[in-house]
């Protein structure tokens, strides 16, 4: 889910300039566990509040940010998904990228750190759409 950012005018009372601040307000798959980690808040709708219990004790919150336990890994970081795709287009066709298939694509993102809920069949999906492959 994502919502609209906000620009807000904010006039800074010390130099009489006035400032536009940018509030983001971007939701992601990660705010469910982030809330229910942080405060003990589920979601109201029945099914998401057990999929969030369920999959919470994979999760934990280390000052702000969502990390997951892993097999290979002790953790690896949450991202979103613009993050995602900045993590898919640079390991895959970056300066360090060599074109190499989607599951190799997905075991490089893991073995840097990097998690999100999906990445197994994004990588797949964005190496089919590589023009260069």
């Amino acid at each position: 889910m994502i919502r609209e950012t906000l620009i807000a005018p904010r006039v800074d009372t010390q130099e009489k300039h006035q400032v536009l601040e940018i509030l983001a307000t971007e939701e992601s798959w990660m705010a469910p566990f982030k809330s229910y980690l942080a405060d003990g808040k589920l979601p109201e709708d029945s099914n998401e509040s057990q999929k969030v219990k369920k999959n919470s004790s994979r999760y934990t919150l280390i000052d702000g940010h969502l990390f997951r336990y892993g097999y290979s890994r002790p953790l690896m970081i949450c991202v979103r998904r613009r993050e995602a795709d900045r993590l898919m287009a640079e390991l895959h066709e970056g300066i360090c990228g060599s074109h190499v298939g989607g599951r190799a694509l997905m075991l490089r993102i893991i073995r840097g750190g990097f998690f999100w809920p999906t990445m197994k069949s994004d990588c797949i999906e964005y190496v089919k759409k590589c023009e260069s492959c």
